[in-house]
């Protein structure tokens, strides 16, 4: 109970800080939550999850519903808004909940991207086969020479080294049941466990499209993307691009265009995946993410529906992936956030080597 309490010290005083010098104006955090909590579209268990908040952050409360069991609230950026469960929240001194005005407003938009997001758990598999469009851009890469046997990877701290992947090139996993699976990490030897130059743990989508993001070991106003085409100009290239900072996101939808426009233009198979967390509130990112994936007609990956059935989604803070070993004949493991990602990843290029083979 003591350590309890203290887990919430620091950030709870700051608050009371704020209220006794009268530095609290509306809008400035006015709570902070106690655990990891979902937001809801509504004041009730009954209305869908729109979001996640993490252990301690600070939020501003609006409003509450008529027993005050819920409440209406934002993050102190606005990134966030909707209801949370009212026993989840440690208030600062002098704030009231029965001060907050009753509300029954309920976050549509949002409610509706959460529908579209679960629609695709029916419409779009966890691991795709190839196009239409994808076979037509594999046979030009053929004709440019790329090299069948090879993937490359685009994506920020979710796709680093070693947690993504690199086990099929050390040999740290085992199939169990999916034994058949090593024709293709044989296949695609070395391209595992390579430390990608379109990959970084800094990365936000618009950075691989900017040279001044780019290695050392790339030449003068080359793109990261740009760079691994050159140096390892492969078949098949996994684009996993989770991080968005504040923008909208109808501007990640134009960068990820423009990396795919790139990677076909250059003949190489452009495996998109969804996400599992919903960190930008609304789920807009993930729709973006399926709209262009199937305008372009290539394959998608779907990490969100190969997580969603596992506990919180297989998220430890409503972004960060549990961890397990890709031991595959465990079937606790099989329930981690970081197992599924992987094996998931393995299946779709299997189905891509098998497509092509």
């Amino acid at each position: 109970m003591i350590h309890t309490q203290r887990r919430y010290l620091l950030p709870i005083l700051f608050i009371l800080f704020l209220v006794a010098s009268g530095a609290l104006a509306q809008g400035e955090p006015t709570a902070i939550t106690r655990n990891n909590i979902n937001i809801r579209a509504g004041g009730g268990q009954e209305h869908p999850i729109i979001g996640t908040l993490p252990n301690a952050t600070p939020i501003v409360l609006e409003a509450r519903n008529t027993e005050s069991t819920w409440l209406l609230a934002h993050t102190g950026d606005s990134s966030q808004r909707g209801w949370i469960f009212a026993s989840l929240v440690a208030m600062g001194e002098g704030v009231s909940i029965s001060a907050l005005p009753v509300s029954d407003e309920r976050m549509q938009a949002a409610a509706q991207a959460y529908d579209i997001i679960n629609q695709l758990h029916t419409s779009a598999p966890a691991v795709p086969g190839m196009t239409g469009r994808a076979w037509e851009i594999y046979r030009h890469g053929v004709e440019l020479g790329n090299h069948g046997n090879r993937f490359s990877k685009v994506g920020d701290c979710q796709s680093v080294l070693p947690f993504f992947l690199a086990d099929f090139d050390s040999g740290s996993y085992t199939l169990g049941d999916y034994e058949p699976l090593q024709s293709t990490i044989d296949y695609f030897a070395g391209s595992w466990g390579r430390q990608s130059l379109s990959v970084s743990g800094g990365y936000t989508i618009a950075s691989v499209l900017d040279p001044t993001w780019a290695g050392e070991t790339c030449h003068a106003g080359e793109s990261p993307q740009q760079c691994e085409y050159r140096v390892w100009q492969p078949a098949f290239v996994v684009i996993s691009m989770e991080m968005w900072r504040g923008s909208p996101a109808s501007d990640y939808e134009i960068h990820l265009r423009n990396i795919l426009d790139f990677w076909i233009e250059n003949g190489v198979v452009p495996i998109v995946s969804t996400k599992s967390n919903n960190t930008e509130g609304d789920w807009s990112v993930n729709s973006a993410i399926i709209k262009v994936a199937r305008e372009y007609d290539v394959p998608l990956w779907n990490v969100y529906s190969a997580t969603a059935s596992l506990p919180e989604h297989g998220l430890t803070d409503g972004f960060h992936l549990t961890f397990g070993q890709n031991d595959f004949s465990n079937p606790v493991n099989l329930e981690k956030g970081w197992v599924q990602r992987n094996l998931t990843a393995l299946q779709t290029l299997d189905a891509m080597r098998r497509a092509v083979q």
